[in-house]
């Protein structure tokens, strides 16, 4: 169970979590989760019953309600009241995502910042498969691999110019350049390289 670094204030032992603080962890972990595959999907998150029917296909059996799979993402019972799930419905709800942590995603912070780091690098593995089944970025990338440090800066910088005028053309928001575009320090690398 997450702890709270509360205590009394004199370095006393930590108090455990309220079941409200507890409640509202779970609500924005699963909506973190929903966001993700609504993402995925297109656009639209999983309806609760979708979520419900999936797991219990997973399970075999029974194990979750759509009711409860709404009161889990509201952090609230039906009567208002903090939710507080057993250990085995929210191991299920974690591996209708198909976090095999399960449980412990919803109850340790550690765990959970740690499953969502590893789902963020899936994402962007996806994203880099996605453009790797363009033979022009193939193509690009063979010939950059032989590159030195200050010409790839100046190929990052070259096509972060071309992207954002295809955007200005089409009209489309830029948004903020990839991290992969930036320097050491995190400047802007320029054509020079330098920042």
């Amino acid at each position: 169970m997450a702890k709270s670094a509360v205590g009394d204030g004199t370095g006393g032992p930590e108090q455990p979590e309220q079941p409200g603080e507890r409640a509202s962890a779970i609500a924005r972990r699963l909506d973190r989760l929903m966001a993700r595959e609504a993402t995925r999907s297109g656009g639209r998150p999983p309806a609760y019953r979708e979520l419900a029917d999936r797991i219990n296909r997973l399970a075999g059996r029974d194990v979750i309600s759509r009711d409860t799979v709404r009161n889990l993402h509201l952090g609230l019972n039906q009567k208002g009241q903090a939710c507080n799930p057993t250990v085995d419905t929210l191991d299920w709800l974690g591996r209708g995502f198909g976090i095999g942590a399960g449980a412990s995603y919803f109850l340790d912070d550690a765990k959970a910042a740690l499953v969502d780091e590893q789902l963020d690098q899936l994402e962007r593995m996806a994203e880099l498969r996605q453009a790797l089944g363009n033979d022009g970025v193939v193509n690009l990338v063979k010939r950059a691999s032989a590159l030195s440090d200050g010409s790839l800066r100046v190929l990052l910088s070259l096509a972060d110019n071309l992207r954002k005028l295809e955007q200005d053309a089409s009209g489309q928001d830029t948004g903020s350049q990839d991290a992969s575009s930036r320097g050491a320090s995190g400047r802007n690398a320029g054509p020079t390289g330098a920042g």
